[in-house]
């Protein structure tokens, strides 16, 4: 594909490099006949992107060819501002009288500008948004967010918005504004930006009943604005709502309602405030998550322990030790259980159980399947034995009575 800016670079070479010999007052000759030059190579690049898209053979070659026409604007954007100072940058559209040098650059500026402009609205798909924006560009629009910011920062005291909360979501705002060194800002944070003012302001100014407060804090997760520190905020808020809950389980359901209304929030497609990083959405879902998780063993742990304060892992050595064989034990066991003074349903979780928490006379441990063989299987001799004991034990209820 023919590379379309030969014709500007050139000319900006010869009519925009700063020289001592050629001041920014300097007179142009053919001052108009240059300017319809710019306007007419301005439009004819424009008109042949849209050819090379229609000619476009491989989708993905066309999309580095725009990429790269887009690169090289702004570098070219760049080499014509060093011949403008700030003050006139900021001034990019006034076009004083008088055909000299600073007005032609201008004029190649504001073309350059065009083209931009040209490829993010009609190759959106194509433009890359992580490409530094010009250096002028970077002035005036440092200088449109100065206003906003005022504007901003009054709507919050107005509104009576969260100190903190204000902090942070203007933060990106300030920063761009007040940074001393050469600004590196990428198309893609200064349209996040731009979007993030216009929605605060809109939020101010509609009808919802939920506080101010409320509704910016909400909309962030939909502007996706993936700050750790708006994820510290967001936790921290979580965690003084529940610490005041009266117990464990209404703090699980505090959790858990938080999780459900979260996943079920909407998130701005293909936004984000840090491009590369995880969504707040899924951030705060997945602190969530482990919180749950977390109050959850907590609970268990707090039943588990048996009113006298048993520890657990003493619990979890202790046994019952008999004086039975294991054919024996087993026997007694199916025996309660036909009886109906053992209730429990599940054959198997009792097995599981009496072999794990009793011994027998001569085994310390006794395995699960030589106990559920047992229990099914019982020896005649278990039962003779069983019968002794029981009427020991009748023997020992006649003395108590």
């Amino acid at each position: 594909m023919k590379f379309e800016l030969e014709f500007l670079d050139e000319f900006i070479k010869k009519e925009c490099q700063k020289s001592k010999k050629s001041p920014s007052n300097a007179t142009v000759p053919d001052f108009q006949k240059k300017q319809l030059l710019i306007e007419e190579e301005v439009d004819r690049i424009k008109k042949s992107f849209t050819t090379h898209l229609l000619d476009a053979a491989d989708e993905s070659r066309f999309e580095l060819f725009i990429q790269h026409h887009q690169a090289y604007i702004i570098q070219l954007a760049n080499k014509v501002s060093t011949a403008i100072d700030k003050e006139e940058s900021l001034r990019l559209t006034h076009i004083s009288p008088g055909p000299n040098r600073l007005n032609l650059c201008k004029l190649l500026l504001i073309g350059l500008e065009e083209l931009l402009n040209h490829i993010e609205n009609y190759f959106s798909k194509y433009f890359d948004q992580d490409q530094k924006i010009p250096d002028t560009y970077a002035l005036i629009s440092i200088k449109e967010f100065e206003e906003k910011l005022e504007v901003l920062s009054s709507i919050s005291l107005e509104q009576k918005l969260d100190k903190k909360l204000s902090e942070l979501v203007l933060y990106p705002i300030r920063e761009f504004v007040t940074k001393e060194e050469k600004q590196t800002i990428t198309f893609r944070r200064l349209i996040y930006m731009k979007y993030l003012a216009k929605e605060l302001v809109r939020l101010s100014e509609s009808q919802e009943k939920k506080s101010f407060t409320q509704a910016v804090y909400e909309h962030l997760f939909y502007l996706n604005f993936n700050s750790f520190h708006v994820l510290q905020y967001a936790t921290g808020r979580i965690r003084q709502e529940i610490e005041v809950l009266p117990s464990i389980t209404a703090q699980l359901e505090h959790l858990s309602l938080t999780l459900k209304e979260l996943s079920q929030a909407q998130v701005k497609p293909y936004f984000a405030l840090k491009a590369k990083r995880e969504s707040l959405k899924d951030m705060l879902s997945t602190w969530l998550e482990a919180e749950i998780h977390f109050i959850e063993k907590k609970r268990q742990l707090t039943l588990m322990i048996p009113p006298g304060g048993v520890r657990i892992e003493n619990l979890n050595d202790f046994k019952v030790k008999t004086a039975l064989s294991v054919s024996q034990l087993a026997y007694s066991i199916r025996l309660l259980k036909d009886a109906g003074i053992i209730t429990n349903e599940n054959k198997a979780e009792l097995i599981r159980f009496f072999s794990k928490y009793f011994s027998s006379a001569h085994n310390e441990n006794i395995s699960q399947e030589s106990f559920r063989s047992k229990f099914f299987g019982y020896e005649r001799s278990a039962v003779t034995h069983i019968q002794g004991v029981l009427t020991k034990l009748m023997a020992h209820t006649k003395r108590d009575e």
